[in-house]
């Protein structure tokens, strides 16, 4: 989610961490506590080669509705960083202003009015009363700089969506018992202590129902990751989500940033059952992707875990250690991964790359990565790098493509192999500045179909798009936070249709429901359903796909208990996907 130039601009929230801390001493963790066995001193994950093989798990059992523990934050003594204007971070709040901070000079600019507020959408007898809260929380929080606002819509929120989820099961028949093998959705914590995936069963209404938390058998970073697909459900055989191109859905796959591995799991009518656990061969993975047999996996080389820094600063990604990689390996129906001898390619081999998303083509014969930051042509930045797939699972001729617009970050395909991806564009400091464009592959080359449309969204970084291909949703984290509709035609021109698809209308942001934190998206194999992570708040989102790309509430779930975003939170969980 964030973008930076030279002089760093651009994307990331201000600040609110304090200044790097010294390294911690011998036996002891990054974030200064003892080591043990489930809380290891870190390493250098470099040391750990793609050909270890996968180990053979025992089943795990289920930790059903627990509450996820606090993630320390490691603090290497020297960090790449780039500077942001002081004061309070503009957007982390509905409605900022964009504060101090100047979009990029590669940015598109663009004019739009300031978001309005949220309205509350309380019970008709408080009504009156939560409006005049909210007003004057508005006032004094933008006035006097305070937190009030942001914890006054907090409160609200959590009262409408107890009201949502109770009006929408009073309407429909009770919740019954649900088979993970007929809809789910599925989610992973990120946890730097034990990652860990939270499973739920989804009913022919989309209503949601949590059947377990199930450890991976490795740990997250503990800190937000700028990637997509870092989860993916499906087979040996192809994806069925985020990217769907096979129906089937046994396996799930899943990166575990901090320990540098994959789990895959099996999944049960009422329980996942973890198959195997294998080293990626590389530091930090967050993306990974399956098809005809292979799996590949971006390991981004990142060795800071954290996202704000004191002094002013926040992380870049993708920018510290080792340069970003993929490397493949075999998948057999069983979930065990093999190393693809000689399968590990570079990217762009920028020093900054920004590192986001790896996927192959619906024919398996194209595979291609996005880098937000890394800049190959004048006039642009980041870089779409795709690579032909060789029948012995290795990579051949590179081809590095520049965008459209500003900030690729996640793409998606059609089944007929169109690439969709959105841009950021100046990412948080450049408001209302996102958008998304569309790409032929053809043999590894990748030629854009127009322009980058925009969507007057902020922060533009993921998106799905409808199995019959009729519209694409796009989520945009800041200045409110956003879901967006693109009508696609069957020659793949883009059209805006809904710049806030969860508004009554489709556009007035007074009725959005979602908030700052809109991350990963997924879809339902019958795309009747989208699910929405919130990543700053820990919350997942229902929606009902409706005839004209708008998205109906049909309620939302606390999930993970997370410190408040930018004030020790450090937005950690990422990945979706659903069936």
């Amino acid at each position: 989610m964030h973008d930076h130039d030279e002089a760093h601009g651009a994307g990331c929230p201000d600040c609110l961490g304090s200044a790097a801390a010294a390294t911690p001493p011998t036996g002891t963790c990054g974030c200064g506590g003892p080591t043990s066995a489930a809380h290891p001193v870190e390493t250098d994950e470099s040391t750990r080669t793609a050909h270890e093989m996968a180990r053979p798990i025992a089943p795990p059992m289920a930790r059903p509705m627990a509450q996820p523990i606090a993630q320390p934050i490691a603090q290497p003594s020297a960090q790449l960083t780039t500077p942001l204007s002081s004061g309070p971070p503009a957007g982390l709040g509905p409605g900022g202003s964009g504060g101090g901070l100047q979009p990029p000079r590669w940015a598109t600019t663009v004019s739009r009015p300031q978001p309005r507020g949220r309205a509350s959408r309380l019970a008709a007898g408080a009504l009156a009363l939560v409006l005049l809260s909210v007003l004057a929380t508005t006032f004094l929080g933008r006035v006097l700089g305070g937190p009030s606002e942001s914890l006054v819509l907090a409160s609200t929120a959590a009262q409408d969506t107890a009201a949502t989820n109770a009006a929408n099961d009073a309407n429909g028949p009770p919740r019954g018992v649900v088979d993970l093998r007929a809809g789910s959705v599925f989610l992973q914590s990120n946890d730097a202590l034990a990652n860990e995936v939270v499973a739920f069963g989804r009913d022919s209404r989309g209503r949601l129902t949590e059947v377990g938390r199930f450890p991976t058998g490795g740990a997250g970073s503990g800190s937000f990751e700028d990637s997509a697909q870092g989860i993916v459900l499906g087979t040996e055989e192809g994806e069925t989500s985020p990217t769907q191109i096979v129906d089937d859905a046994r396996l799930l796959f899943v990166v575990n940033a901090g320990t540098a591995d994959i789990t895959v799991f099996r999944v049960d009518a009422d329980r996942l059952e973890r198959l195997s656990v294998t080293p990626t061969g590389g530091a930090r993975p967050v993306s990974l992707t399956v098809r005809n047999g292979m799996l590949y996996v971006l390991n981004s080389g990142e060795v800071d875990r954290r996202l704000f820094l004191g002094g002013g600063a926040a992380l870049e990604n993708c920018a510290h250690g080792g340069k970003p990689s993929i490397t493949g390996f075999r998948v057999s129906a069983e979930g065990v991964l093999t190393p693809i001898p000689d399968s590990t390619r570079s990217l762009s081999e920028q020093a900054e790359s920004g590192c986001a998303q790896v996927s192959f083509s619906p024919d398996g014969e194209t595979l291609v990565v996005t880098e937000r930051v890394a800049s190959v042509d004048e006039g642009t930045v980041g870089a779409l790098v795709s690579y032909d797939v060789e029948d012995d699972g290795t990579l051949g001729d590179k081809t590095v493509s520049a965008p459209t617009g500003n900030g690729p970050f996640g793409f998606t395909f059609t089944p007929q192999g169109l690439l969709l991806s959105t841009e950021q564009n100046g990412g948080y400091a450049n408001p209302g500045g996102g958008g998304a464009a569309v790409y032929d592959v053809d043999g590894g080359q990748l030629s854009p179909l127009g322009e980058t449309v925009g969507n007057n969204q902020t922060d533009t970084c993921w998106i799905v798009v409808t199995h019959d291909q009729r519209f694409a949703f796009t989520s945009s984290p800041f200045e409110g936070g956003a879901i967006s509709t693109y009508s696609l035609s069957s020659g793949g021109a883009l059209t805006l249709a809904h710049p806030s698809a969860t508004a009554k209308d489709g556009v007035d942001v007074i009725d959005n429901v979602v908030t700052n934190g809109v991350t990963d998206l997924a879809l339902s194999q019958d795309s009747r359903f989208l699910y929405q992570l919130n990543s700053f708040e820990g919350l997942l989102y229902s929606f009902r796909v409706e005839s004209d790309g708008r998205l109906t509430h049909l309620g939302t779930e606390k999930v993970f208990d997370l410190a408040v975003f930018g004030a020790g939170g450090q937005g950690a969980p990422f990945g979706i996907a659903a069936r």
